[in-house]
C-alpha cells in the first residue's frame, strides 16, 4: 500500500507541500495532504512552465474512499496537478 503523505513531504522533482487545507489529521506528528494542498517551486520552474513554480501547482488524485472532511488525502504515486508523482511519505502509515 502507498505511504500517507504528510507536510514537508516532496514530488519527484522536489516540490515540498508547505500548506495544506486541513487542520486536524496528523501521520507520525505531520498533518496530512489532501488534494489542494500547495507547495515550493521545482524543477523546471521557469516563464515557459510557471505551472511548477510555487502557488502554481497543487496535490491532486488523492485516493477517494479516504478522506478528511470530505477531501481525497494523498499518498506516494498520487500525480500533483503539475503532473508530478508524490515520493516517499510516512514509514508506518498507509493509503487504501
Amino acid at each position: 500500500m502507498p505511504a500517507a503523505q504528510r507536510l514537508g513531504d516532496s514530488n519527484a522533482t522536489g516540490g515540498a507541500i508547505t500548506s495544506i487545507p486541513q487542520s486536524t489529521v496528523f501521520a507520525n506528528g505531520k498533518l496530512v495532504v489532501i488534494n489542494g494542498s500547495l507547495g515550493t517551486s521545482h524543477a523546471p520552474c521557469n516563464i515557459f512552465n510557471p505551472n511548477h513554480c510555487a502557488g502554481a501547482w497543487s496535490t491532486a488524485n488523492g485516493n477517494p474512499t479516504v478522506t478528511i472532511s470530505g477531501v481525497p488525502v494523498n499518498a506516494t504515486g498520487d500525480t500533483d496537478t503539475c503532473g508530478h508523482p508524490r515520493v516517499g511519505g510516512s514509514g508506518n502509515v498507509n493509503i487504501g
